[in-house]
């Protein structure tokens, strides 16, 4: 063999060895992983070298909460040819699933594991973000995204500012209502005795101020003129909305503050269904609520649990032009001359960023009820609120707008108030406390369902192992469609044991191993007080069917954090108040980051309506020039 022949096949093999070796066999290929509620598909499309296409071609997850995944994942899958990424903040459960399935897709394509899982370098653009708005918003759950509305509705540039991926904060999962007077639904409904006397126990109360005489005063007056009509229907206005707040409160919350939160959300309701939002019709008592002026939700069109208190604002307030930019964490107020006028922070990869407000700057981030920090460092009133006391809230709700506002000068107020409430161990049912029964491991009731929600927790808490039985009927079953209010299917869930079906209340005593004759003396004086309209036992004044439809449903529940009533000091502005008293110019708040809205106890169905109704607040004024 000649020297030149020896030298061309060394450059042969030395130019066969740099090319890529085969990765994939070409085609599209697809598999599955599951979701929040169920299996996502995806479709991945290779050439023999490279990811060309990946596609989430079926999925049932919720609308708000997956879309940024849904978007973003598949694009950077083909962008890094990995599927080793980051999981976009909010949207685990969809990430992961999409991740999970992309992998299982490209392996069968042939991929090496290896290969495909190497995590790509992270460059931080070392350029700095710099935003402009009239507007500058942080925080796209509802308070913030009723803000944007209300100021680009106004004229104003609007600049939303969201830490995670997804948009709708801690409202898009919320599990409540909204409370708010509608007088129109509340005429289908029939007042009670036990409510009547509800009413002439609050006017008995003694004046704690000025405001709240001025309350009682009004009801008096309408109610005289109500009783005059001969009327029957369930009364209310927006006066004993507040006193019910105010006193469910402990007279610890801004009587000011609260007047304008009641009166406001008589309209919150309506603004929502003119955006959208379908109500159902007959109006109900969120657990907690303590009189029927909950607004529930239909899951349509917007999807379900909170879908409907978030998803109609934002989509209007983005179809008239206001930008949210998401993975962008603010933790600074920037102040010039001792007037808000922008923030800065970092985005998720690094780079700093700052946005410039000329007119105001609305700090709409939320509670603390999943920093277990500042749970501790501030908790007064329970025993241990530690890492193993679980939280309805989403892990993102770290009270961030809180320690930037603190850091600005604003006051805090009544930060020690942190509610619990007795929720299902593994999934929602429902919102809805008429036809829900709270038995212990016993089989006996042990508190009023339709009590105040830190009675109700501190009740379950004391109960053998913190743990009780939450009960209902098909009536319930029916009412809600088949479905809990986080959308899944209750038929599934029994099947899959998160839930127990039964055919008779033995059978469901037995499931639970407790003494059917208990159980069934239990429920028997329940419906008895039903029929009645008065509860003997505990006094329970807000009642639904009797408990007599077979099948019968039950559920382990227990206490968790599920909102911080303290926070950020607002006037009836919502003008951020600093620890001086005086008004911090260009600052604003709503949401759960403020405080003072509800004092020592949040009454179910309350934070709805305080997010839309101060939300509109801030937006108005922080666009007003």
């Amino acid at each position: 063999m000649t020297k030149r022949l020896m030298s061309l096949l060394a450059l042969i093999l030395a130019l066969s060895l740099s090319l890529p070796a085969l990765a994939y066999t070409p085609g599209e290929y697809e598999a599955s992983a599951k979701g929040y509620i169920a299996d996502v598909v995806v479709k991945v499309t290779v050439d023999d070298e490279r990811i060309t296409k990946v596609e989430v071609i079926k999925h049932e997850e919720t609308a708000g909460i997956s879309d940024l995944a849904i978007e973003k994942l598949p694009e950077e899958i083909v962008k890094e040819q990995s599927v080793a990424l980051d999981v976009v903040s909010g949207a685990t459960s969809t990430s992961n699933a999409i991740l999970a399935a992309a992998k299982a897709a490209l392996l069968d394509a042939g991929a090496k594991e290896e290969d495909i899982t190497k995590a790509p370098e992270k460059t931080g653009n070392a350029e700095p973000l710099a935003y402009e708005a009239d507007v500058v918003i942080v925080g796209a759950g509802g308070a913030g995204m009723t803000a944007a509305l209300e100021a680009v509705k106004s004229g104003a540039s609007v600049l939303v500012l969201e830490k995670t991926g997804i948009l709708g904060g801690n409202t898009i999962v919320a599990g409540s209502a909204l409370n708010g007077t509608d007088t129109p639904r509340q005429k289908l409904l029939t007042m009670s005795d036990s409510e009547m006397s509800k009413i002439e126990e609050a006017l008995a109360l003694e004046p704690k101020n000025d405001i709240m005489k001025g309350w009682q005063d009004e009801i008096r007056a309408a109610l005289d003129a109500y009783k005059a009509e001969g009327a029957t229907y369930l009364f209310d206005l927006p006066a004993l909305h507040a006193l019910q707040t105010y006193v469910g409160g402990d007279y610890v919350a801004d009587a000011a503050v609260v007047d304008a939160f009641a009166r406001g959300a008589e309209q919150s309701a309506v603004y929502l269904e003119e955006l959208g939002t379908v109500w159902v019709e007959e109006l109900t008592a969120a657990v907690g609520a303590t009189w029927r002026r909950s607004h529930m939700p239909s899951a349509e069109p917007w999807g379900p649990k909170g879908a409907s208190f978030v998803l109609p604002q934002a989509t209007k307030a983005i179809e008239l032009g206001a930008q949210v930019v998401y993975e962008h964490k603010a933790d600074t107020i920037i102040m010039e001359d001792g007037r808000a006028v922008g923030v800065s922070g970092l985005t998720t990869e690094g780079t700093p960023f700052t946005a410039k407000a000329s007119s105001g700057v609305i700090i709409a981030t939320g509670g603390f009820g999943a920093n277990v920090e500042m749970r501790m460092k501030y908790n007064k009133h329970w025993a241990y609120l530690g890492p193993e006391v679980r939280t309805s809230n989403v892990a993102t709700a770290t009270g961030d707008g809180i320690v930037m506002a603190e850091k600005a000068g604003a006051n805090l107020v009544g930060m020690e108030w942190i509610q619990m409430l007795t929720r299902a161990d593994e999934q929602d049912f429902s919102a809805s406390i008429d036809n829900l029964v709270f038995i212990n491991k016993e089989g006996k009731r042990f508190v009023r369902e339709d009590g105040r929600r830190d009675e109700i927790a501190g009740a379950t808490l004391s109960q053998t192992d913190a743990k009780i039985i939450e009960i209902t009927d098909s009536h319930e079953i029916e009412r809600l469609g088949g479905k809990t209010y986080a959308g899944f299917d209750i038929e599934e869930l029994c099947q899959k044991g998160i839930f127990v079906k039964a055919d008779s209340v033995e059978e469901l005593a037995k499931a639970f191993s407790i003494d059917p004759a208990v159980l069934q003396q239990t429920i028997d004086t329940y419906n008895a007080a039903v029929e009645a309209g008065k509860d003997e036992e505990f006094g329970r004044q807000v009642f639904g069917n009797k408990l007599d439809k077979a099948p019968y449903y039950g559920f382990y529940a227990g206490a968790q954090v599920h909102h911080t009533m303290g926070g950020i000091q607002i006037n009836s502005k919502a003008e951020v108040i600093d620890t001086n008293g005086q008004v911090i110019p260009g600052l604003y708040a709503a949401g759960e980051v403020t405080g003072g809205i509800h004092g020592a106890n949040r009454l179910g169905g309350n934070a709805i309506a305080d997010i839309v109704t101060f939300g509109r607040i801030a937006g108005q004024n922080a666009s007003a020039k």
